[in-house]
């Protein structure tokens, strides 16, 4: 494994080192290998098992359901008896939850993490090391029109292919049948997925993977010879970069407005990098966005498809209005597709999570940042498959009906990256403003309730959550517009010191572009010239102590109204 030390990585990843060589320091080391390379798979993607024996008991150790490669600890492989998983190869079929419930009884202990939906496939193939992960070469491979036939003239019998199933007891048997079936096979091609690779020692098995993205983008790069791969070219000119500032400012509190459901919060991240831009100005990338995810992964975090606006929209009234016919368009589809068992629980969320920008870029939203962040790369990833895909001679990627029934699948939904933080602030966005001897104890109180925060003149420890911003309170426009670009918004502004009218007036105007009244706390005997307006409500909290409770109790109460002003 010491070959592996300097293996490149191109996301925030423990970095590489000498493992001790059991299975599971093999395993956990691999993972971090995988899960950092953003041409295997990308945040919360993919899965790792290791084989061994703990006593006398074969044990399969599988890493946990939405667990993040990169970022693995050893809680995060539970151990599993192994004999009692191949006790289910040539069983009948169980049901998704039938076989995570049978899964979970091979436990070697009842403390541990539910291992992925995968992990009878790991334990089928005969392999001491077992990886599946995403790599956007071999998904963009399965999803051009001829993907199937030039994967066989690449891969030969070293590989088998598998159209597009949702993952149940029935694929890993049909899998583990059709290895067995084929003594040379090293590689499991998912059409629209991904891949499988295993070996009898880890370090082959990643070298495996590693392989199959080379090999896949060889063939990609045979489709492609004579083809321009520019999507197209532009059909929207990028705007000059003080032109999309400030259209950038106006429009992102709009959307986190639009986008947010009822009283629940959002963060927003922003991707204004060339590659972005160019993507969303081409004149076939948007399209081919509505087409499908690169990734089932993003069914979850991004949706089927992402709202692409054209340039007439950007504006508060259009954008207002291009969400509006998304959820329309989203209400069709559900009705169209959806089960017996999704219309018992309608329609989960029918907003968009991504919304491209021509000319500007892509706005990402999740709960918080960190969902924000997964959700943004994930639709990195259909980016990148689109991009190389339709290089290679088109885009096709899963239908309207395979994606309703895999974003209401029940075990797709139960990811734990998904999962909220807890705290009552847990969805709302905190501007802190002004250095005093309390900006400490409101900052780690607003922190403890769940809150992001931004923070203004303030030398506070970083934190999770926190961020700091550079601007100067003495430039309070560009403290708003650095908050704006950090969070999408804000929904309340905290002044711990004398706070300037012209900070209050800008930050009135984020309110109001988000369509709900903010609130106005002041921590300290500098609030009594202000009241309560349109677009803020004003609380007066001498005792810096209560700041983060007087927000709570606040921000839970019922809504007295909305606004639709986007000036």
């Amino acid at each position: 494994m010491s070959s592996l030390i300097n293996v490149p990585t191109t996301r925030a990843a423990s970095s590489p080192g000498a493992v001790a060589g059991s299975p599971t320091d093999e395993v956990l080391h691999r993972s971090h290998l995988v899960g950092g390379n953003l041409a295997l798979t990308r945040a919360g993607g993919g899965n790792f098992s290791a084989k061994g024996v703990v006593g006398d008991v074969p044990v399969l150790w599988m890493s946990s359901w939405g667990c993040d490669g990169a970022a693995t600890t050893a809680e995060d492989f539970p151990a599993l008896r192994l004999d009692d998983l191949l006790e289910l190869r040539h069983a009948a079929p169980l049901d998704g939850p039938a076989m995570v419930e049978r899964i979970a009884a091979t436990a070697l202990t009842a403390d541990q993490r539910p291992p992925g939906i995968e992990t009878l496939t790991h334990a089928f193939l005969p392999a001491a090391h077992v990886d599946h992960c995403h790599p956007d070469a071999v998904i963009s491979l399965t999803c051009i029109p001829d993907g199937r036939e030039r994967a066989a003239a690449e891969f030969g019998d070293e590989a088998i292919w598998f159209d597009y199933r949702q993952f149940d007891m029935s694929v890993a048997q049909e899998l583990a049948d059709r290895v067995a079936a084929q003594p040379g096979c090293r590689f499991v091609l998912l059409a629209n997925h991904g891949i499988f690779t295993w070996a009898d020692t880890s370090e082959q098995c990643y070298r495996n993977s590693l392989e199959a993205v080379a090999r896949a983008r060889r063939a990609l790069g045979a489709a492609a010879r004579g083809r321009p791969g520019d999507l197209g070219g532009s059909a929207v000119r990028p705007l000059v970069a003080e032109q999309a500032d400030d259209l950038l400012d106006e429009l992102l509190p709009v959307l986190r407005g639009a986008m947010r459901e009822g009283r629940r919060g959002i963060v927003l991240s922003t991707d204004t990098s060339p590659e972005a831009v160019r993507f969303v100005s081409s004149v076939r990338g948007p399209e081919l966005t509505q087409a499908g995810p690169g990734c089932p992964d993003s069914l979850v975090t991004v949706g089927y498809r992402p709202l692409a606006l054209t340039p007439a929209d950007l504006t508060a009234q259009g954008v207002r209005a291009a969400i509006g016919r998304y959820r329309s368009a989203y209400a069709a589809m559900f009705e169209r597709h959806a089960d017996a068992a999704a219309r018992r629980h309608g329609p989960r969320r029918d907003l968009p999570r991504v919304v491209l920008l021509p000319g500007l870029g892509v706005v990402a939203g999740g709960a918080d940042p960190a969902q924000a962040a997964i959700c943004a790369e994930h639709f990195a990833q259909t980016r990148s498959v689109i991009e190389a895909a339709d290089a290679a001679g088109g885009y096709r990627s899963l239908t309207e009906r395979q994606g309703i029934a895999d974003e209401y699948w029940p075990l797709m939904r139960l990811k734990p990256l998904l999962r909220t933080a807890p705290g009552r602030l847990a969805d709302s966005v905190v501007l802190v403003a002004g250095a005093t001897d309390a900006t400490g104890r409101v900052v780690a109180d607003l922190h403890a309730a769940g809150a992001n925060v931004a923070l203004a003149g303030g030398d506070e420890p970083s934190r999770t959550g926190v961020v700091h911003l550079r601007a100067r309170l003495s430039a309070p426009e560009a403290v708003v517009r650095e908050a704006v670009r950090a969070f999408g918004g804000f929904d309340v502004l905290v002044g711990l010191a004398g706070v300037d009218d012209r900070l209050l007036h800008a930050a009135a105007t984020v309110f109001a572009r988000q369509g709900t009244p903010g609130i106005f706390c002041t921590a300290g005997p500098t609030g009594g010239r202000v009241h309560d307006g349109e677009h803020v409500d004003v609380l007066v909290e001498e005792d810096p102590s209560m700041v983060a409770g007087r927000i709570i109790a606040a921000t839970t109460q019922p809504p007295q109204g909305s606004t639709e002003d986007a000036s």
